[in-house]
């Protein structure tokens, strides 16, 4: 198992070949915006902290995993970050394979995903198999403090 430590180490480090000019280009963002079912905010909520936990136990890849609620409880929002494709995949796998895509998918009516990065064909395959409706971006450029 990586250590949290190493991999910040790794993706802030500007000898790592995918940071560039203070970003790091190897890194895959995703935005999951979720329309919440009247009704159901209270337990989307309480799921969404199920999956936090479950994915910080498993997965040393993933250096960030944000979920939020707006404040009317119609969207429910992802916002996470891995440190490569391939974190982004043992996530994606973990999470299609498991029950929370039923749960919260029962509770929510259709949304927008957004995968941001340099996301591998392989990734794109699979995601395209496994039903999921993707919009990807390529990074042009920017930094991180």
């Amino acid at each position: 198992m990586v250590d949290r430590f190493e991999l910040e180490s790794y993706v802030s480090n500007p000898e790592n070949p995918g940071f560039k000019g203070g970003a790091v280009t190897s890194q895959i963002q995703i935005t999951y915006e979720l329309n919440v079912i009247p009704g159901k905010a209270a337990e989307l909520r309480q799921i969404a902290k199920e999956m936090v936990s479950f994915n910080d136990a498993g997965e040393p890849g993933t250096l960030r995993y944000n979920v939020y609620m707006n404040e009317s409880e119609t969207l429910f929002t992802f916002l996470e970050t891995f440190v490569d494709s391939d974190a982004c995949s043992l996530h994606g796998a973990r999470f299609a394979e498991g029950e929370f895509v039923g749960q919260v998918l029962e509770r929510t009516d259709g949304g927008r995903l957004c995968l941001l990065g340099p996301v591998s064909d392989d990734f794109k395959t699979w995601a395209s198999d496994a039903g999921f409706e993707i919009e990807y971006f390529n990074f042009i450029d920017g930094f991180i403090h």
